[in-house]
C-alpha cells in the first residue's frame, strides 16, 4: 500500500469516507449502496472499482465486503477524521497552549466542557472557572497558575475555610509581584496553602481535584482564554503526570 497516495486518494472525496462507512455496516450491490448513501450510482460504482483495485473489498454474487484491510483502513480513517473534528472544536483551548507536551489527546475530549473568552463575554471562562470549582466537592486542590488573580480569590477561600488542603505552584517572577504588592496579605496565604516556586515559567493553567480537573489556556497577556474541565480517566492520568512534572521541579518558599 503506497500510504501517501492512499492518504491523498481518502482525502480526495468525503463520499469515500460515507461509501467505507456504510459497507463497515452491511455489505451491499452498487444500487443497495447508492440508495443507502445518497451518493450518485456512477460515483459508487466507481468508488467501488476502486476499492477493490486497492483490496479494499471483494466482489461475490454482485455484492461487495469490505476485506480486513479494508475494516482497518475504514475505521482508521474514520478516526483520523473524527480527531480532526475534534481538534478543530477545541481550537480555541489548543491554539493558547504553550506547546504539544500540554495538549490532552483529542480522544479524551467527548464529553468535556469547553468555556471560551469572547468579545463579549472576556471573563466567560474565569466565570465558568469560579462557578464549577464551588459546584465540585473534594478534600484537595492542586493549582498550576501562570497568574494570581483576585478573580478566584473568594473561591479558593472559601475550599480552604472549609478544610481543603491546597497546593499552589507559580514562577518565581509571579511569586515575587504578588509578594511584594502586599506582603501582609501574602504572608497570610502562604500559611493557608502550601505555595511551590517552579524552576521556570509557568504558561498553563491547571486545577486538579481529588477525581476531576480544570485546564485553562492563557494568552501572552496573561488572560485566561479558554477553560476544559473533563473527567475521563486518562484525562485525570494525564493532568496528574503533568502535575507531578511540574511539582518536582518547584521547591516550597517556606
Amino acid at each position: 500500500m503506497d500510504v501517501p497516495d492512499t492518504v491523498a486518494f481518502l482525502a480526495a472525496s468525503p463520499e469515500r469516507l460515507r461509501l467505507l462507512t456504510h459497507l463497515r455496516e452491511q455489505s451491499g450491490s452498487p444500487r443497495d449502496v447508492t440508495d443507502a448513501t445518497d451518493v450518485s450510482h456512477r460515483s459508487v460504482q466507481r468508488n467501488l472499482s476502486e476499492f477493490a483495485n486497492r483490496g479494499w473489498v471483494e466482489k461475490h454474487d454482485g455484492v461487495y465486503e469490505l476485506t480486513t484491510s479494508g475494516e482497518l483502513v475504514a475505521q482508521t480513517h474514520a478516526d483520523y477524521v473524527d480527531t480532526l473534528g475534534t481538534i478543530s472544536a477545541y481550537d480555541p483551548f489548543y491554539r493558547y497552549l504553550p506547546d504539544g507536551d500540554h495538549a490532552p489527546d483529542p480522544a479524551w475530549l467527548a464529553d468535556a466542557t469547553l468555556v471560551t473568552a469572547s468579545p463579549d463575554q472576556p471573563q466567560a471562562p474565569v466565570s465558568q472557572y469560579v462557578k464549577r470549582l464551588r459546584a465540585r466537592q473534594t478534600e484537595t486542590v492542586r493549582m498550576l497558575a501562570p497568574v494570581l488573580s483576585r478573580l478566584y480569590h473568594d473561591a479558593h477561600a472559601e475550599l480552604v475555610l472549609s478544610g481543603v488542603d491546597t497546593e499552589l505552584i507559580m514562577s518565581p517572577e509571579r511569586i515575587e509581584t504578588a509578594r511584594a504588592s502586599n506582603p501582609l496579605e501574602f504572608r497570610l496565604v502562604s500559611r493557608a496553602i502550601d505555595i511551590y516556586e517552579h524552576d521556570g515559567n509557568v504558561e498553563f493553567g491547571l486545577t486538579l481535584g481529588d477525581d476531576w480537573a480544570f485546564a485553562g489556556a492563557y494568552d501572552d497577556d496573561g488572560q485566561l482564554r479558554a477553560l476544559l474541565e473533563c473527567d475521563e480517566r486518562e484525562f485525570l492520568n494525564w493532568a496528574e503526570a503533568l502535575y507531578r512534572e511540574y511539582r518536582d521541579r518547584s521547591s516550597s518558599i517556606r
